[in-house]
């Protein structure tokens, strides 16, 4: 007898899901020189030594590489626009259809959401998650604010000469923060999804069938199993 399989993922997230991957891995490695040169010179380095050698020397391996990091990184966040922004719209008709949004809105639900992680993931009891976890929502929201964040200072940083020196400065160190944030929040979301044995299906899922068993989906996701019965 056939599995049978709860459709997780549509083939324009699962689209979209890689495409970030492609991008952030061109942020991450373009903007590390530019914030710091000290230990990340030799990105830089790395990226301007064939030009270089080309112009002679006429410019350093370093000052080089410095600006085609910083344009990699400009184009890389176009890049990224094309695809966020459309496929932004297009999620916008389906909003009732988000499974971000919570249960409830009170403290004390966000403290039982808390607990349930802690019970999940520390206590190994069997949770009571919809389609995604209080940890995954916050998480997506968080990810949704950073993009907008990074988006706003970067624009300033780009066309700093229609800005005053003080609202660059800001923008500077707005942006900076924000990378940070990024690399702390990326690391962890890469580890939950990848070395956590019972998040395995959902890793799959997203990356290559769009789908996850069905009894997956009772045991791991309660609330969602429900739900789609009811839908059903």
């Amino acid at each position: 007898m056939a599995e049978k399989l709860v459709r997780a993922f549509t083939e324009a997230q699962i689209w979209v899901h890689k495409h970030l991957i492609h991008f952030t891995a061109a942020f991450l490695l373009t903007g590390l020189p530019l914030i710091n040169s000290d230990w990340f010179g030799w990105i830089a380095t790395a990226l301007g030594y064939p030009l270089s050698n080309l112009f002679g020397n006429a410019y350093s391996a370093y000052s080089m590489g410095l600006q085609i990091a910083r344009w990699f990184h400009r184009l890389s966040a176009l890049g990224l626009a094309t695809v966020i922004v459309p496929y932004g719209v297009l999620q916008l008709f389906r909003i009732r259809e988000w499974e971000i949004w919570p249960e409830c809105w009170s403290l004390s639900c966000l403290r039982s959401g808390i607990g349930e992680l802690v019970d999940y993931y520390v206590r190994k009891k069997r949770p009571n998650f919809g389609k995604y976890n209080v940890g995954q929502k916050l998480w997506t929201w968080a990810a949704a604010v950073g993009v907008i964040w990074m988006y706003a200072t970067g624009l300033v940083l780009w066309f700093k000469d229609s800005f005053s020196p003080a609202t660059w400065e800001l923008a500077h160190t707005l942006h900076d923060i924000g990378f940070f944030l990024a690399v702390i929040g990326l690391a962890v979301h890469v580890y939950l999804a990848t070395m956590i044995p019972e998040h395995r299906p959902m890793l799959d899922a997203m990356f290559r069938t769009g789908t996850l068993p069905e009894e997956f989906v009772k045991e791991h996701h309660p609330k969602w199993y429900e739900k789609l019965k009811a839908e059903k």
